[in-house]
């Protein structure tokens, strides 16, 4: 029998307490938007640090014509220029500035 000063193999610890919590904060940050980057602003930075000037980027698009299963392309538009962006598999992005 066991002692009742010990705790039991099966009662909660902190961990086990903050483990089931997990699941339900990641829900509510989802649903709440938080931690989430706007696509501009990550295509932006890796066509950044390609070497390339995109100052306060505008927007950022799928591009169809150009995207296969492999390879997603978008079009993201800058202030000062427009870019087409490639991400190929883990080559990183591939860019090309286009007039717009």
């Amino acid at each position: 029998m066991p002692r009742l000063h010990e705790p039991s193999p099966r009662a909660a610890t902190p961990a086990t307490r903050t483990l089931a919590w997990l699941p339900v904060a990641a829900v509510v940050w989802a649903d709440a938007g938080l931690g989430q980057e706007d696509p501009k602003d990550i295509i932006a930075a890796a066509v950044r640090q390609r070497g390339h000037d995109c100052t306060e980027p505008e927007s950022a698009r799928p591009d169809p014509d150009n995207s296969s299963r492999d390879q997603k392309a978008w079009i993201l538009r800058c202030e000062n220029a427009t870019f087409r962006v490639k991400y190929i598999g883990d080559r990183g992005a591939e860019v090309e500035p286009i007039g717009e």
